[in-house]
C-alpha cells in the first residue's frame, strides 16, 4: 500500500513539472513573438519614417500613345520619376512608378536595377506581379500599360495638372464657372483683369 502511494505521489509531481514546464515554455514563446513583433512593428515605423530611404524628388511625365496620322498622340496615362538616397549611406537610384489616367491606379512599376514588372490582377482581388521584357524606358512603360502603340513621355507638374483638371472645356482658360467651388482664391488671380485665369496667374497662386 505504501509503496502504491509513493508511485502515486512520483507520478503527481512528475505530472506538475511536466505542466510547469510546459507553462513555462508557453509563456517564453510568448515573450518571444511579441519581441519579434514589437521589432517588426518597429522596422515599420522606421521604414514609414523614412529612417531606411528618403525621396530627393519626383518628375511626373504624361504617358502619350502614338496616334494615327494627322491626330496627336493620346494620353494613356502617367510615368513619375522618384529619385531616392538611403539615409545611413549608399548610392541614389531611381525608381519608376506607372499609372493609368488616374494617378491612383498603379499598373505597375520599375525597379532601380531597370527590371519591369507589370500588376496583373487577381480573382481575389490581390495582384501578381510578372517581370516584362526589359529594353528602353519607353518599351518598358509601354509593355506595363498594354499598349501596342509607340509611347512618349511629355514632362509636366502638379501645378500643370491641377490647372488642366480644372480647365474643364480644355481651352486653356479658367472661366468663373470652373473655379466657382474656390471661392475668390483663384478668381483673384486674374490680374488682367480679362475674367478669365490662365496658367501664368495661376501658377503665380502661392497657395490654391
Amino acid at each position: 500500500m505504501a509503496r502504491t502511494l509513493h508511485v502515486c505521489a512520483l507520478i503527481l509531481v512528475a505530472a506538475t513539472l511536466a505542466a510547469l514546464t510546459s507553462a513555462c515554455a508557453s509563456r517564453s514563446s510568448e515573450r518571444e513573438a511579441s519581441r519579434f513583433i514589437a521589432s517588426e512593428d518597429n522596422i515599420a515605423q522606421r521604414i514609414d519614417r523614412g529612417d531606411w530611404m528618403v525621396t530627393q524628388g519626383s518628375t511626373v511625365f504624361k504617358v502619350m500613345a502614338q496616334a494615327q496620322a494627322n491626330r496627336p498622340p493620346q494620353h494613356i496615362g502617367f510615368l513619375e520619376k522618384r529619385e531616392y538616397r538611403q539615409r545611413r549611406g549608399g548610392p541614389e537610384f531611381t525608381m519608376y512608378s506607372v499609372t493609368t489616367r488616374n494617378r491612383d491606379e498603379q499598373v505597375g512599376h520599375i525597379d532601380q536595377l531597370g527590371r519591369a514588372y507589370r500588376y496583373e490582377p487577381r480573382r481575389n482581388g490581390s495582384f501578381d506581379k510578372v517581370l516584362v521584357p526589359s529594353n528602353t524606358l519607353e518599351f518598358n512603360v509601354q509593355a506595363i500599360l498594354g499598349s501596342t502603340k509607340r509611347v512618349t513621355f511629355s514632362q509636366t507638374n502638379e501645378r500643370r495638372l491641377a490647372f488642366e483638371a480644372l480647365d474643364a472645356d480644355g481651352d486653356g482658360l479658367l472661366q468663373p464657372a470652373e473655379t466657382s467651388s474656390f471661392g475668390a482664391r483663384i478668381t483673384e488671380a486674374d490680374t488682367n483683369r480679362d475674367g478669365v485665369v490662365d496658367f501664368a496667374e495661376f501658377n503665380a497662386l502661392d497657395v490654391l
